[in-house]
């Protein structure tokens, strides 16, 4: 009898304790295992922030900054001086990837200045908007931010430059002229439409859906009959309007994406590009209606100046 009970207790133990047991030390293997992946990912994760953060450019791992107000050429090391470029070129309130993209921009504009040469003879690029890129001291960053959203402001621009090291944008393996815009209006342009030239393959009308929500997406401009014939005077001199007349002020020509090509005014014929410098308009992208001695543009899109405007970036803060 004492024996019987023996074996039930064994059988007992062999099929409830035992698969206990293993159960436990399979489940431990498994945290283990577990564990040592998420260690793993942990430890990769830091050796490339670490790899990005000593990320080597080699010849373009600093660069020689003209300061167009004194003249004085700085060497400054590139993602710092991108830094001061993106916090100027774009509001850190903008979404993380829009930062993110905008670092990336200004980098591959920075290099393709490097490769390809510019008018500074002892200067890679300035920091004179209207002649390369918008840029602005750390010190003059942050007093212009609320205090409460200095550090917070900062550490963003921060992340959007770092988080991007050593990425441009290339065609054919060499770096492009990075253009950009606030808002395309739907459509981008071809430069050669802007700036002349012979254009780049890689810069075509393209549709760009989703802007309509962008708060500068659309503007309208107004002046009086007066207003708008005293600012053509200061282009032109001989200009004549007669606007009592239906067809003085009209659009005769448009671009691929719609932007205007051509203007009439009067006995003038005004690039859409040059109209808009002349009245300070956001884009090329423009309708013009009269009424009540008024001329009024309504306006889509804001969109890179050219160069003798104030401001080659429309990102400004």
């Amino acid at each position: 009898m004492r024996k019987f009970f023996l074996y039930i207790i064994l059988i007992v133990f062999i099929c409830f304790c035992i698969p206990i047991i293993f159960a436990n030390a399979f489940s431990n293997t498994t945290e283990k295992i577990a564990s040592e992946q998420v260690i793993e990912k942990q430890n990769k994760q830091i050796k490339d922030e670490n790899e990005k953060n000593i990320y080597n450019y080699g010849k373009y791992s600093e660069i020689k900054l003209l300061h167009a107000k004194t003249n004085k050429v700085e060497s400054v090391k590139l993602d710092e001086y991108l830094l001061n470029v993106v916090s100027a070129e774009m509001p850190a309130t903008y979404e993380e990837e829009a930062l993110k993209a905008q670092a990336v921009v200004a980098r591959t504009y920075t290099i393709y200045k490097i490769e390809n040469g510019g008018k500074h003879k002892n200067a890679d690029i300035c920091d004179d908007s209207t002649c390369c890129q918008a840029w602005i001291s750390k010190e003059d960053r942050l007093n212009k931010w609320k205090e409460d959203v200095r550090d917070k402001n900062w550490k963003k621009i921060e992340q959007a430059v770092n988080s991007t090291k050593g990425e441009i944008i290339t065609y054919d393996g060499k770096p492009i002229n990075a253009f950009f815009h606030a808002s395309s209006g739907g459509f981008t342009e071809k430069p050669i439409n802007v700036w002349g030239g012979s254009g780049y393959p890689y810069l075509q009308v393209v549709e760009t859906s989703g802007e309509e929500g962008y708060s500068q997406y659309s503007s309208k401009a107004e002046f009086s009959e007066k207003e708008l014939l005293e600012k053509l005077k200061q282009k032109y001199s001989d200009i004549k309007i007669n606007f009592e007349k239906k067809d003085e002020i009209k659009i005769t020509e448009y671009t691929d994406s719609n932007r205007v090509r051509t203007v009439k005014f009067g006995n003038k014929n005004l690039s859409g590009v040059e109209t808009r410098t002349i009245l300070g308009l956001r884009s090329t992208n423009f309708k013009i209606t009269q009424e009540d001695g008024k001329i009024k543009f309504s306006v889509i899109g804001y969109g890179h100046r050219s160069w003798n405007e104030p401001n080659r970036s429309r990102c400004t803060s």
